[in-house]
C-alpha cells in the first residue's frame, strides 16, 4: 500500500485525515490547515505508540508520539513497514 491509496477525509476546515489498520496498529494520517507536509501516529488499543524502526532514536529521552513533516513518499516507507509487520491494512471509518 501507497501513500496514494489512502483515502484523506476533510474532517474540519482543512484538515485532513486518513486512517488504516494494520494487525494491532492503527496509523492516522493528518494534514493540517496551510501545512504542506503530513504528519503520522500510531496506535495500538486507542493508545500512542512508538515502534522501533518507523519512530525516531530517541535515545533515553521522551520522544514525540506524532512524526511530523513527512512527504507522501515518507508516509509509503511507514506503511511499508506496518504491512510487513502485520500484514495488509483494512480502511478504517474515521
Amino acid at each position: 500500500m501507497k501513500f496514494q491509496d489512502l483515502k484523506m477525509v476533510e474532517i474540519r476546515n482543512g484538515h485532513f485525515q486518513a486512517t488504516e489498520q494494520f494487525g494491532q496498529y492503527q496509523l492516522s494520517v493528518v494534514l493540517l490547515p496551510g501545512a504542506t507536509k503530513y504528519e503520522v501516529a500510531i496506535f495500538d488499543d486507542d493508545m500512542f505508540v512508538q515502534l522501533p524502526g518507523i519512530h525516531p532514536s530517541y535515545g533515553d529521552d521522551w520522544g514525540d508520539d506524532v512524526i511530523p513533516g513527512l512527504m507522501p513518499e515518507d508516509v509509503s516507507v511507514i506503511m511499508n513497514k506496518l504491512e510487513t509487520l502485520q500484514g495488509p491494512p483494512k480502511q478504517v471509518d474515521i
